[in-house]
């Protein structure tokens, strides 16, 4: 009889080693193959589980070569079943694992949830948010206009946002929430289940950004709390305010063009009206 070769997508440990599940443990210790977010990550793991990495190959997968990583995993899943771990949790959200299963359904093949820690779940199940829904965005966009228009979709979100962000960031993101959302709170997870694992419920109107410090892996939660939606004619108030060159970044954003283009635009019209 025919072995139906599968993907095992497998949960792992946010930081402590005793939130792995005896599933994902036999999992990790049968597969010949594991494809992981980082090969040095899941070599540790192993290590601390005390799985022998004789007889197993693990394989780099990651935003850079997923593609020919998806090709190459494609290949073995025809001789073999396969695991598939990010660096930790849940694999397939805000990472390149989703990538690969699609392209495993799209040739057939069986992909099989091995459930595990989830930083999202993690964080609400302590937050005290009463909501029975929320929204997932990720990691928050690195331009200005992706971020205006999340900002934005938020106003029109009666129920929490959570959404991962670096230590680099961090302080930077959470003054622009601050100033977006006045009279909201957030709730902050820092290095959760890992020993210095710090929760904080911060009301936005008295965030102290030296309090926070930029290290480890952060989860936020924002309640944006009272939201008054500006007219139009307001957002023309404030973008009339700023400088020249600040309001042709403004319109060529709208726009889709180059600040430059817009700006000697309006140097030059200027210089005919005088």
């Amino acid at each position: 009889m025919k072995t139906i070769n599968k993907l095992y997508i497998i949960g792992t440990p946010l930081g402590n080693l005793e939130d792995i599940t005896l599933r994902a443990r036999q999992h990790l210790q049968d597969l010949p193959h594991i494809f992981a977010e980082d090969t040095r990550e899941i070599s540790k793991l192993l290590n601390l589980l005390g799985i022998s990495l004789e007889g197993k190959k693990l394989h780099s997968y990651s935003s850079h070569n997923m593609k020919d990583a998806t090709e190459f995993a494609l290949k073995v899943l025809q001789q073999s079943s396969v695991g598939f771990v990010s660096d930790r949790g849940m694999p397939s959200i805000s990472d390149p694992g989703s990538y690969l299963v699609e392209a495993a359904r799209e040739e057939g093949i069986s992909v099989v949830p091995v459930p595990g820690p989830s930083a999202v779940t993690t964080l609400i199940s302590v937050s005290g948010f009463s909501e029975t829904a929320f929204h997932f965005v990720g990691f928050l966009p690195s331009s200005s206009k992706d971020r205006k228009r999340l900002w934005s979709q938020i106003r029109n979100w009666p129920v929490p946002v959570c959404f991962f962000e670096s230590p680099r960031r961090i302080r930077e993101s959470l003054e622009e929430i601050k100033n977006e959302f006045p009279e909201g709170k957030i709730f902050l997870g820092r290095e959760m289940t890992k020993q210095f694992e710090e929760f904080s419920l911060i009301s936005l109107d008295s965030l102290n950004l030296e309090d926070i410090q930029e290290r480890g892996e952060f989860t936020v939660l924002i309640h944006p709390g009272k939201i008054e939606n500006k007219a139009e004619w307001e957002n023309e108030v404030q973008d009339r305010l700023l400088s020249d060159k600040e309001w042709a970044k403004t319109v060529a954003e709208k726009a889709q063009v180059s600040a430059s283009e817009v700006y000697n635009a309006l140097q030059k019209e200027k210089a005919l009206r005088k």
